[in-house]
């Protein structure tokens, strides 16, 4: 019995920087333990089947994110002002894990419920204000106001960002309000955004 409580007090701490390794890892401990004790061969054979389900569970769980940039060429590149509101659609695609974000709208779809962080960046354009927000089905999560410096070449830049409760289908994108514009010349202004962990719905 003694090795089985040197297992538990040793080995979780060569696996502290994987979350999910340390959940198989208590499962092992516990099923080592139980195996140590236990007689019959049906409760070592439930135990071996409740750690693969885990295992299953941990590997089954889906991949998103995503980022992207206003910026499609090496130009200097400004989008706005506009007459009323519009989405800002990030075009230049550095990651798309899972393909949640369109490019072509500039929408994040969640394919899970999760808990998702976003995080987005509007350099000022040449309306001298950046005035942007970021919009959960269309209501106002997070935002950012900046205004153009009035020395040549220096860039100002408004940055946000936000974790949301999200369920499948829920929709996230930025917008520029009217009358504001954003610039891009090398990848300043940007959108980003990850699944940092699923929520069962059960």
């Amino acid at each position: 019995m003694r090795s089985s409580q040197t297992s538990q007090q040793s080995s979780p701490t060569q696996f502290v920087e994987s979350p999910a390794m340390e959940s198989v890892l208590a499962v092992v401990v516990l099923l080592c333990c139980c195996m140590v004790e236990t007689q019959t061969e049906s409760e070592v054979d439930g135990l071996l089947r409740e750690l693969t389900a885990r295992v299953e569970k941990l590997e089954s769980k889906p991949k998103v994110a995503f980022t992207a940039s206003v910026r499609v060429s090496d130009e200097h590149y400004h989008l706005g002002p506009f007459d009323k509101y519009t989405t800002v659609v990030y075009k230049k695609v550095t990651t798309n894990i899972g393909e949640a974000y369109n490019p072509d709208t500039g929408v994040f779809t969640a394919l899970v419920r999760g808990a998702y962080y976003f995080t987005f960046t509007c350099n000022v354009g040449n309306s001298g204000k950046a005035n942007a927000a970021l919009l959960k089905n269309g209501v106002n999560m997070a935002a950012v106001y900046e205004t153009a410096n009035p020395k040549p070449n220096i860039y100002h830049s408004g940055t946000n960002g936000v974790i949301l409760d999200l369920v499948e289908g829920d929709k996230v994108y930025v917008v520029l309000w009217s009358g504001s514009c954003i610039f891009d010349n090398s990848r300043i202004s940007m959108f980003s955004g990850y699944l940092l962990f699923p929520i069962d719905n059960k």
